[in-house]
């Protein structure tokens, strides 16, 4: 294809993978697959004219359009302009160049990847049968390091291109072999064994491949390994092809047997590019892990002996390698590949072989030879021999001591001095680590990909789905040829099936295989151990742990899967118990191990401790420790979805009822209602008094009514209040009657009918009083004051609220505490008093906010916004009816939608004239997060910072008895029974609740 090369020096094409037209470096649009098509038909003809009609068959080589002519004409036009940029109509082509009817490509003697790839490779073989092979395998890194992908990617099917195609793949196959070649003779023959085995996996009939494997074998001391490899070639020439393995393979046999092949080059100080050490080049850059390199170079720096661990597929030989070549040992670093020695006999041997030390290849011998000099060694996967492991380097540590040791493995190996570093996943988000080795590697494969921001998005979900695991990520990402990262997403659930690409010259194939590998390792009490963990989805506490494997005392079997990286102890706050996180791809893989008779009984035990944290959370989220519940509960959500997702599918409607009437209350505060409504409703529908009790309906319908009023389905609220009055009033268990009581009484007063509320509330009362439950009073006593405060003198409905201020107080029922606070509030302001109002609700902010209570804290923000309206501040007030909408969206739970009274609140703070005014405010306010509101309101409070007590309202305790003496039975207090209706139900009418619900 000679040509002058000075009006094209720019241009090259790239046609080892997909195709790709660069100019100056930088990939220009080639226009579609047609145009593509096209450009790689005239790239094979190496220059020759190409007639037009021949083009045409080659884009419809079966029956081509009547338009066809122009039609290709239009495509040669787009393909100019890629290659040509600057050509004008009319002027001949420099590149494309047009004669008669045919057209021809003139490129520069560099131009095309695959002659620069046959270019290297001949220089390559030349230098390796020189004797220079350190310079050879430059070479042949250099040349392979050109393929993206199968030669002429985009039309490898077509018949013009099937030749080509089939010559180029037979010299990338040929190169590689020269690269394994030249790797064995500069010295690395543990790193050629086991490439080699890889390469053996794609190409199983090329004895050339087996005698390097066998040469490479016997040279790294392996004699039996190599006779083995040399046995495996002639059952897989002989199953196959019938035939016995030729000359070549006979004569190393003999050679091998006779201990008469040529030994590896003498050693001690092998070079590599001018420095001594072995370390394999990379095929590709590693991508991130910057913070992860620096800390582990800190700590080699500081300490002789440094262990990565961490899950397999992490990373860990990876960072190893980046952290190795970037020091500048005097003799080093070395490279030492352990995965595929079984012996611990032979461990110092490996050792001996892999730095180039001759003589017996003991300990003896690689510490005589290492005694005096600075050197850092790489050992890598250690985990299957970490006891022999862990004695040759305490021993070579102790007498070598400017020896550096660098190990990887699943597991420390409990030598002393040794410093562990756990390598994480990589980092997350759209702009994070994860994403950009996902795209890296699927552009390597598409020719060349720039995802936008929709698409980015959704790989990050990918990504984070895939564990931030780099193996998993570039499998995931080698499908990006025949699937979206969409479709792959969607496909996770069989992420075994789907990650199964093998990778040439990779140690980990597939990530099925990566995963047996590890689990081989495992004793019987850890494998059964590992797959009841498995149970388990968002982590586990020790507790939770032996509820599940039914062990008194799981920590032995959990330390030991913590130990090898298999279990991940979770960071964990303010003094709380360690917890336990297992990474989805080890999780399911424990799964898919899991017997289906075992895994029955294991998923039965997770829901039975899921039904028990439940009943334990029903009472404590009403008291002192409801603050530390929600959080634990935030915590266990994908246990408890998991749990009421298996118990939903199998028709367990008691263990729903249960599960769901305990949580009722933390899907209520957190403004969750969806959680809980998937599954209350349709057990409630199945459910069975005489089966599964009254007790657990009423429960579970009363929250039914919580939840459906938070989530806006109003309608339907006195339908499941009137269930569970139903069931409230045939349980002996006289606390859950009164709570049931009080429950019908708040959605009562809150709607106005106040009689049938005070009777209901006077109820709930004296049944709490009588058996001892305070929070229920609390509420109780609230329901009161609410309904006086709609119906009677202020003075009445401030008293009864500040007793049950003081009941909620002395019990710690913090739900309590701030809905009081918001309806002392209310009065206040219907007073016209602000500055006592800002008071309270500051108080409530604070309550709501130290009490983790979602739906408390936003209706407290909005107060706030209204009362920064009153105070004049009607910017400040818009910014923040913006933000509690906004996070209001974030939670499920819109505080104005709830209560009336609120929306007028809000109604009342200006929209801003002209209407643009408070734009900027809104925008301010959509963008603030829950930290950055609370951080404003403690600094800029509306009314400044007024106490609690400079209010009318105080904290007075007033018996069992309302301010007057008035008896409670005075309000109507009765027993409900079994007829009692709802009024709301009865007419029709849509309950409105107490305040905030």
């Amino acid at each position: 294809m000679a040509a002058a090369p000075d009006a094209r020096a720019e241009l090259t094409l790239g046609v080892l993978g997909p195709t790709v037209v660069r100019h100056d470096g930088r990939a220009v649009a080639a226009g579609g697959p047609a145009p593509r098509t096209l450009l790689c038909r005239l790239v094979i003809a190496g220059g020759r004219f190409v007639p037009i009609d021949a083009l045409v068959d080659c884009l419809w080589p079966h029956e081509a359009p009547p338009s066809a002519r122009i039609t290709a004409q239009g495509y040669l036009s787009v393909l100019r302009r890629a290659l040509e940029p600057g050509h004008r109509p009319r002027q001949p082509g420099r590149v494309l160049v047009r004669d008669g009817a045919g057209y021809a490509l003139r490129l520069g003697p560099a131009a095309l990847d695959a002659d620069r790839f046959a270019a290297a490779v001949t220089r390559g073989r030349d230098l390796l049968a020189g004797g220079d092979a350190r310079s050879a395998l430059a070479r042949f890194d250099e040349a392979l390091a050109l393929w993206r992908g199968p030669a002429y990617a985009d039309c490898a099917d077509h018949p013009f291109a099937l030749a080509e195609s089939q010559r180029l793949q037979e010299l990338r196959t040929g190169a590689a072999e020269h690269r394994l070649a030249a790797l064995i003779e500069s010295g690395a023959h543990e790193t050629a064994a086991a490439q080699l085995r890889a390469f053996l996996a794609e190409h199983p009939l090329r004895e050339r491949g087996w005698a390097l494997l066998a040469r490479a074998l016997y040279r790294a001391g392996r004699q039996g390994d190599a006779l083995a490899a040399l046995r495996d070639a002639r059952t897989r020439l002989m199953d196959e092809l019938g035939v016995e393995p030729g000359p070549e393979l006979a004569a190393l046999h003999h050679d091998i047997l006779d201990q008469a092949l040529a030994p590896a080059p003498p050693a001690g100080r092998a070079e590599v590019a001018g420095r001594p050490g072995n370390l394999p080049h990379a095929i590709s850059a590693l991508v991130g892990r910057a913070a992860e390199r620096r800390v582990v170079s800190e700590m080699l720096s500081r300490h002789r002996l440094v262990t990565l661990t961490g899950a397999g597929g992490m990373g860990k030989t990876r960072l190893a390698l980046a952290v190795a070549g970037a020091r500048r040992d005097a003799d080093g670093p070395w490279f030492v590949e352990l995965a595929g020695l079984h012996e611990p006999a032979a461990l110092a041997g490996r050792l001996c072989a892999a730095l180039g030390i001759s003589g017996a290849g003991g300990l003896d011998t690689l510490v005589a030879a290492l005694r005096t000099r600075t050197v850092l060694i790489v050992l890598d996967n250690c985990e299957h021999l970490a006891d022999a492991v862990g004695a040759l380097v305490r021993a070579l540590l102790r007498a070598c001591p400017d020896v550096r040791v660098l190990t990887t493995g699943r597991q420390s190996l409990r030598v002393d001095g040794e410093h562990l570093f756990e390598v994480p996943p990589l980092s997350g988000g759209v702009g994070g680590e994860a994403v950009t080795l996902f795209v890296a590697r699927a552009a390597a494969v598409l020719g060349g990909w720039s995802p936008g921001p929709d698409e980015r998005r959704l790989i990050a979900r990918l990504c984070a789905a895939l564990d931030g695991m780099p193996l998993a990520i570039e499998f995931a990402a080698a499908q990006c040829r025949v699937l979206s990262p969409r479709q792959i997403l969607a496909r996770l659930d069989d992420r075994f099936a789907l990650l199964a690409g093998a990778r040439t010259g990779s140690r980990h194939t597939t990530l099925l295989g990566l995963m047996d590998s590890w689990y081989d390792l495992l004793d019987g009490a850890e494998r059964e151990s590992l797959q009841a963990l498995a149970v388990f989805e968002g982590g586990f506490g020790l507790s939770a742990a032996g509820a599940v494997t039914g062990r008194a005392d799981p920590l032995a079997d959990l330390a030991g899967l913590v130990e090898k990286s298999l279990v991940t102890v979770a960071a964990v706050a303010d003094g709380d118990d360690r917890r336990y996180v297992m990474l989805e791809t080890v999780r399911q893989y424990a799964l898919r191990r899991t017997p289906a008779g075992r895994r029955a009984v294991l998923e039965g035990r997770h829901t039975a401790w899921v039904r028990e944290l439940a009943d334990a959370a029903g009472d404590e989220l009403r008291g002192p420790a409801s603050a530390r519940w929600m959080r634990r509960l935030h915590i266990e959500g994908d246990n408890v979805r998991a749990a009421l997702r298996r118990a939903s599918a199998a028709g367990d409607t008691a263990a729903v009822l249960g599960i769901g009437g305990g949580l009722c209350w933390f899907w209520f505060r957190q403004g969750r209602a969806g959680d809980g409504l998937r599954y209350l409703e349709p057990a409630l529908r199945a459910a069975d008094p005489r089966l599964h009790g009254h007790a657990p309906l009423a429960r579970a319908a009363m929250g039914l009514a919580l939840l459906r009023y938070v989530s806006g389905a109003l309608d339907r609220v006195a339908e499941a209040l009137a269930v569970a009055a139903r069931h409230g009033a045939a349980t002996e268990d006289l606390g859950l009657r009164a709570q049931v009581l009080a429950t019908i009484a708040y959605f009562e007063a809150g709607g106005g009918t106040v009689a049938m509320a005070m009777r209901h509330a006077s109820e709930a009362l004296a049944l709490a009083r009588s058996v001892g439950h305070r929070a229920t009073a609390a509420e109780a006593l609230m329901c009161l004051g609410e309904a006086q405060r709609r119906c009677g003198p202020a003075s009445l409905a401030k008293a009864t609220l500040a007793a049950a201020l003081h009941e909620a107080d002395r019990c710690g029922h913090g739900w309590a505490t701030v809905s009081v606070l918001w309806l002392m509030s209310k009065i206040e302001l219907s007073l016209d008093r602000p500055v006592p109002a800002a008071a309270l609700v500051r108080r409530m902010l604070e309550e709501a906010y130290r009490r983790a209570d979602t739906t408390g804290w936003l209706v407290s923000v909005a107060m706030h916004a209204h009362l920064m309206a009153r105070a004049g501040r009607a910017e400040d007030a818009v910014e923040l009816r913006a933000a509690v909408r906004s996070l209001g969206d974030r939670a499920g739970y819109q505080a104005e939608a709830m209560d009336a009274e609120l929306a007028g609140y809000l109604a009342e703070i200006p929209p801003g004239s002209p209407p643009g005014r408070f734009a900027a405010a809104e925008a301010r306010g959509r963008g603030r997060s829950v930290e950055q509101t609370m951080a404003w309101l403690r600094a800029e409070p509306p009314f400044g910072d007024p106490s609690l007590g400079d209010s009318s309202f105080g904290n007075s305790a007033f018996g069992d008895s309302l301010p007057g003496d008035q008896p409670l039975a005075a309000l109507g207090a009765g027993v409900i029974s079994p007829g009692v209706t709802v009024p709301e139900a009865r007419a029709g009418r849509t309950p409105r609740a107490v305040g905030r619900r």
